[in-house]
């Protein structure tokens, strides 16, 4: 009876992994929104959010779905969206990316956007690409860009979905949890093309 459950469990799993994959291939990839290919392009080709400060009350969220403009990024294709924040010269700032898993949230059968985000100066040269620190509790998960600013003027932070392995578990890579470097942590979801994201910036820049 266990080895008949396990195998249910898995069949769903791959059915579910196999429509997130078919939604990817029919709303992702054949959509009719911009596409960039570089990052200049994304910014231009989309109208930027002012990135909201996190005053510790809800925090809006924003969907991506087909509507949004879409950038390839080699591997996929992901929609995306653009926050502006100002910065100066060798001020901290600290960036946070939330995504939390689709309704229903349920069982085995839960799917949420896996973020990737980069944030660019006015140029579109990436300032940061990879998350300074992961965090993972049930239903989300939080990423963190922390660093210096280069120089004054306007950056901007590109949100998208990772599409490179839609329908399966989220993993964050190279990251710290913890104040720990860590290789790899399964955040007990599956990818899914579609989601809402939770995106500010924090207000004291540590």
């Amino acid at each position: 009876m266990h080895q008949f459950i396990t195998l249910v469990a898995c069949l769903l799993l791959a059915a579910c992994a196999s429509n997130q994959q078919a939604l990817y291939e029919q709303n992702v990839q054949a959509g009719k929104s911009p596409i960039a290919t570089t990052t200049l392009e994304a910014i231009h080709n989309t109208e930027a959010i002012p990135l909201p400060v996190n005053t510790g009350l809800l925090t809006s969220d924003w969907p991506i779905s087909a509507n949004e403009p879409r950038m390839n990024f080699g591997r996929s294709i992901s929609n995306y969206r653009v926050f502006s924040l100002q910065l100066r010269k060798g001020a901290p700032y600290s960036l946070s990316v939330k995504s939390v898993c689709n309704q229903p949230c349920l069982g085995f059968n839960k799917f949420a956007l896996k973020p990737r985000a980069m944030l660019l100066d006015s140029n579109g040269a990436v300032i940061a690409k990879k998350p300074s620190q992961a965090a993972a509790v049930l239903g989300q998960i939080t990423l963190k860009w922390v660093g210096v600013a280069p120089d004054d003027g306007t950056y901007y932070l590109l949100v998208a979905a990772d599409n490179d392995d839609v329908g399966r578990t989220i993993v964050i890579e190279d990251a710290w949890l913890n104040n720990s470097p860590l290789m790899a942590v399964d955040v007990g979801m599956h990818s899914s093309p579609f989601g809402k994201v939770s995106v500010f910036a924090d207000p004291t820049g540590k």
